[in-house]
C-alpha cells in the first residue's frame, strides 16, 4: 500500500476569521491538533473626518476579509475546502444601510466619540441606568445606543431613511449571503439587547423610537448559514459560515480563560480584563460590562482605552531613538512603586472603570530625583494599576487563581512579571496571540458538531511561559493600588 508523505495528507481544517479595528486576519487550524496551517492578514485605515469622529470604509473591510479568506483557502488547497468559516469581530460599530443594502454612512467604530455629550446625560439618568441593567453595556460614547441617539438628533434624515443598522460582521455576512443576522454576542454589546431574554430590548428600542425591523435578526453564535453559489468571496458553494461572537468574548475562549477561577488580561493598543460567569451581572455603579459568549456563558469585565498605546506615546515622546527592550531593561532597574512616582494613564479618556470621555491623565509624586527610567516604569505600572482597579471589581464576584495574558505587551517579560505582581496571581502566556481567531475556530467546531464541549479542544489553548507573583512585591502594589484608586477619583473630579 502506498502512502502520501505526511505533509501532503489532506487535513480537515476550519478557518477563524477575526475582523479587528486595524486589520482582518484569517487563520486555518487543523481541526484535531489546533495546529495553524495557514494565515493571512490585510490592514485598513481609520478615518477622522472631524474631531472626535472615527470611521472606516465598510467595503474596504469586506474586500480585506474576502482576500484573507481566498488566500488562506489557496494556501490550504491540498487539504480541500474548509469544514467551516467562523467569525470574530470588533464590537460597538454602527453602519446605516438603505433598503437596497447600500451604505448611507461609513462604519462608525468603537473609538468614535461624537456622542460623548449624549452618553454623559444618558448615563446620569434613570433611563440610562435601566438601559444598562437590561442590556449589560455601560453607557458610553462607544456604544451603538448612544451613537444612534446622536444620529437621530443630528442627522434625522439619515436616521429616517435607514432600513438596517448593522455592525461590521453583520455587513460582511450580508454581503456574502444576503441575510441580515447578528449573533447574541455582538448584539449584547450594542446596549440595545436584553442579556437575560436574549432578544432586542423592548424598553430601549422604545426610548430610541427604533423599530426592531431596522435591526438584524438576533441568532445564536452557533448559528450556521451556508455560502451560496457565486458568492462575493468566490469560495465554494455550501461552505458553512458560523456566526461566532465578539472579539472580546472569544479572547477569553481562545486563551483558555473560560474556567471558574480564571481571568483574561489583554493588553494590545487598548486593554481589557474579563472573567466568565454562568449568570448575567449588572454592576450597581455601572463600572463593568456583561456580554454574551453563548446561551449559557457570559463574559463580565471592563475595557480600557489606555493599553500599550500609552507606552508607545512614552517611547515616541521621550525615547524616540531607543529600542523597546532597552527601555524595558532600564525600567526593570527601578524598584516597584517607582519611588513615589505614580502615573494615571488616561491620555485617551477612559472606559472602565471611570467611563468618562473627558478625563485626562498625568503624573503625581514627581521629585527631582526621578529619572527617565522612573517614568518608564511608572507608565508600565500605571497601565497595570488601572487594569487592577477593574480586576478588583471582578475578583469580588469570583475567586481568581490564574490569569491568561495576551496582547503585544506579552513580548516583555518584565511587564508580564509586573502584571503577576500587581494582581498577585499566576500569569500564563498563551503560545499564540491569535486568541480571537482561535476562539472563533473553537466555537465553529462546536457548532458543526465536531466536538460537544470546549474541554475537548485544549490543544487549541496551549500555554507557553508561566509567571508567579512575588508576595512581598504584591503587598506593595496592593497598597499602592488603594492610593491609585483614590487619585483616579480626584482626576475624575477635574474632568471637564
Amino acid at each position: 500500500m502506498r502512502f502520501l508523505p505526511l505533509k501532503q495528507l489532506p487535513m480537515p481544517y476550519i478557518i477563524g476569521c477575526d475582523i479587528g479595528t486595524t486589520n482582518v486576519k484569517s487563520v486555518a487550524f487543523d481541526t484535531v491538533s489546533g495546529t495553524i496551517l495557514a494565515s493571512h492578514s490585510e490592514s485598513y485605515e481609520m478615518q477622522h473626518p472631524r474631531p472626535d469622529w472615527s470611521e472606516q470604509d465598510p467595503d474596504e473591510i469586506f474586500q480585506a476579509a474576502c482576500k484573507t479568506l481566498q488566500t488562506v483557502v489557496k494556501k490550504c488547497e491540498e487539504h480541500g475546502d474548509p469544514t467551516g468559516i467562523s467569525f470574530s469581530a470588533a464590537m460597538h460599530g454602527v453602519l446605516a444601510l438603505d433598503k437596497d443594502g447600500k451604505q448611507l454612512t461609513n462604519l462608525i467604530i468603537w473609538a468614535d466619540n461624537r456622542s460623548a455629550d449624549v452618553a454623559t446625560k444618558l448615563r446620569a439618568s434613570q433611563v440610562g441606568k435601566k438601559i444598562y441593567n437590561n442590556n449589560g453595556t455601560p453607557i458610553h460614547a462607544m456604544t451603538p445606543v448612544c451613537k444612534l441617539l446622536w444620529m437621530k438628533k443630528n442627522e434625522p434624515e439619515t436616521y429616517r431613511k435607514t432600513s438596517k443598522f448593522v455592525g461590521v460582521k453583520e455587513y460582511i455576512v450580508y454581503r456574502l449571503t444576503g441575510e441580515f443576522l447578528v449573533d447574541y454576542s455582538i448584539a449584547s454589546a450594542t446596549g440595545m439587547f436584553n442579556i437575560r431574554e436574549l432578544q432586542w430590548d423592548v424598553y430601549t428600542l422604545k426610548k430610541l423610537g427604533l423599530k426592531v425591523e431596522k435591526l438584524p435578526k438576533a441568532v445564536s453564535p452557533y448559528h450556521i448559514v451556508k455560502l451560496p453559489k457565486d458568492n462575493a468571496a468566490k469560495l465554494a458553494e455550501g461552505i458553512p459560515l458560523i456566526m461566532g461572537a465578539s472579539d472580546g468574548c472569544l479572547a477569553n475562549l481562545g486563551s483558555g480563560a473560560i474556567k471558574t477561577g480564571s481571568m483574561a488580561v489583554t493588553i494590545g493598543t487598548s486593554a481589557a480584563v474579563r472573567i466568565c460567569s454562568a449568570k448575567p451581572f449588572s454592576d450597581p455603579l455601572m463600572q463593568t460590562f456583561c456580554y454574551v459568549l453563548d446561551e449559557k456563558t457570559y463574559i463580565v469585565g471592563g475595557p480600557s482605552n489606555n493599553g500599550a498605546v500609552i507606552f508607545e506615546w512614552l517611547m515616541n515622546t521621550f525615547f524616540p531613538k531607543e529600542e523597546y527592550d532597552a527601555v524595558f531593561k532600564e525600567a526593570e532597574g527601578i524598584k516597584p512603586g517607582s519611588e513615589g512616582l505614580l502615573f494615571y494613564p488616561y491620555l485617551l479618556g477612559e472606559r472602565a472603570p471611570l467611563w468618562s470621555s473627558s478625563v485626562r491623565g498625568g503624573f503625581s509624586g514627581l521629585d527631582i530625583t526621578h529619572t527617565r527610567a522612573h517614568f518608564a516604569r511608572a507608565v508600565m505600572e500605571g497601565i497595570l494599576l488601572n487594569l487592577y482597579s477593574i480586576g478588583k471589581i471582578l475578583m469580588e464576584m469570583q475567586e481568581i487563581d490564574t490569569i491568561y495574558a495576551n496582547g503585544g505587551f506579552a513580548r516583555s517579560a518584565t511587564w508580564v512579571q509586573m502584571l503577576s505582581d500587581v494582581f498577585g496571581k499566576t500569569v500564563k502566556l498563551n503560545e499564540t496571540v491569535e486568541t480571537g481567531a482561535v476562539g472563533a475556530a473553537m466555537m465553529g467546531l462546536k457548532a458543526l458538531g465536531v466536538v460537544k464541549s470546549f474541554s475537548e479542544l485544549e490543544a487549541f489553548t496551549q500555554v507557553g511561559k508561566e509567571f508567579n507573583a512575588k508576595k512581598d512585591i504584591h503587598e506593595k502594589y496592593d497598597a499602592l493600588a488603594k492610593k491609585f484608586i483614590k487619585g483616579a477619583q480626584l482626576v475624575m473630579a477635574h474632568a471637564v
